[in-house]
């Protein structure tokens, strides 16, 4: 497949004409660069676009934008009713995609808007409505932030659910730190970006805020992975879990560190009224040295094991554990929900709303 084309906003009015006609034959729409300001200093728009359909015709003042995100689509839309309101002509967005939702919220707020990709909206107020959707996106965010809500990097998205308000990126790496992860201060600083380009957080003089809770936690589960198992074993251990978390604290002494904490799905019980009858899985970052805490307590078995061991090197199942009664560790309502959530049958969907409302009660406190 050969490389898509860079986007500049000098190529926009080539990029667009080569796609085929976004609403038809009888549809022709044509871009000309116009300036940024006027002869009296007023905003304008980056292109003047005409539409015609048969005989009819309609001018509008387009703002064009090279990337996709949220914030950006929003400043686009403002400068589009301030160029709109000084030429007298309508308002209108260009950019490099333009899917169904963004389409939906174009129509809501009354502005047209097309992509370089084959979809778009045409408005004309008592006078004409046009969409085209379902082009797929040729353009997609390249930017190494676009990872912010996967793998080790979301441990930043994830600490502003523990903790919403914060003064500084370095606060919110020690808050990182305090919850048992660690993210170097530029990893954080990227994140944020995208971030606050999401409009998930505001960043302001002193301020860096959680505004939007439930699109953050959206973006965790639409980029959520299992954590990779790098070994597995069944175990039938005597005296349950309690007895299994003792043991491998008792023997810490001065050995390595060791991380352990019960996965997601099976610390459900402790965020929400439902309760899983399967083998509880247990993650641990070192199987070799939680083979040697516990002792006679590791007993493999292929039959009635009671237990589940999975040694992983991903930070996220670790992070912001949460103690409970007998030593035993269970995984943060975030990594909870994420775990119920994604994993598609009906009662963890339903176990997984509890647990999300808990999410959201706990950030209200």
């Amino acid at each position: 497949m050969e490389p898509e084309p860079a986007i500049s906003e000098v190529a926009i009015p080539e990029l667009f004409a080569a796609l085929s006609p976004t609403f038809g034959s009888r549809v022709r729409i044509a871009l000309s660069p116009e300036a940024r300001r006027d002869a009296s200093d007023a905003v304008t728009a980056d292109f003047r676009v005409s539409v015609t359909w048969d005989a009819d015709r309609w001018e509008f003042a387009a703002e064009a934008k090279t990337r996709n995100t949220p914030r950006v689509l929003d400043e686009a839309l403002r400068q589009s009713r301030r160029g709109a309101a000084a030429s007298g002509r309508l308002p209108m967005v260009i950019v490099p995609f333009l899917g169904e939702k963004r389409i939906e919220r174009l129509e809501e707020e009354g502005v047209s808007g097309l992509d370089l990709c084959g979809n778009g909206l045409i408005l004309v107020p008592g006078r004409l409505l046009l969409r085209r959707t379902g082009q797929p996106n040729r353009y997609p965010e390249s930017r190494p932030a676009r990872f912010a809500y996967r793998g080790a990097t979301s441990l930043v998205p994830r600490v502003f659910l523990r903790r919403p308000e914060y003064q500084s990126v370095g606060q919110v790496r020690d808050e990182i730190a305090a919850a048992g992860g660690s993210v170097a201060l530029s990893t954080v600083s990227k994140a944020l970006a995208r971030m606050a380009d999401d409009l998930i957080v505001d960043r302001s003089e002193g301020r860096i805020a959680l505004v939007q809770p439930e699109k953050l936690l959206e973006a965790l589960l639409e980029n959520y992975a299992p954590p990779k198992a790098e070994r597995k074993v069944q175990l039938k251990t005597p005296g349950g879990l309690e007895e299994f978390f003792r043991r491998a604290e008792a023997a810490a002494g001065s050995a390595p560190r060791l991380r352990t904490v019960l996965s997601g799905t099976s610390s459900q019980g402790r965020y929400s009224a439902g309760l899983r009858s399967d083998t509880p899985i247990l993650y641990a970052d070192d199987l070799g040295e939680l083979k040697r805490r516990t002792g006679e307590a590791w007993k493999p078995a292929d039959r009635f094991a009671n237990l589940t061991v999975v040694e992983t090197r991903d930070p996220t199942p670790f992070f912001d554990a949460r103690p409970g009664e007998g030593g035993v560790r269970f995984a943060s309502p975030v990594q909870a929900y994420l775990e119920l959530a994604a994993g598609g049958d009906k009662r963890d969907s339903e176990i997984a709303r509890q647990v999300r409302a808990r999410v959201r009660q706990d950030l209200g406190r």
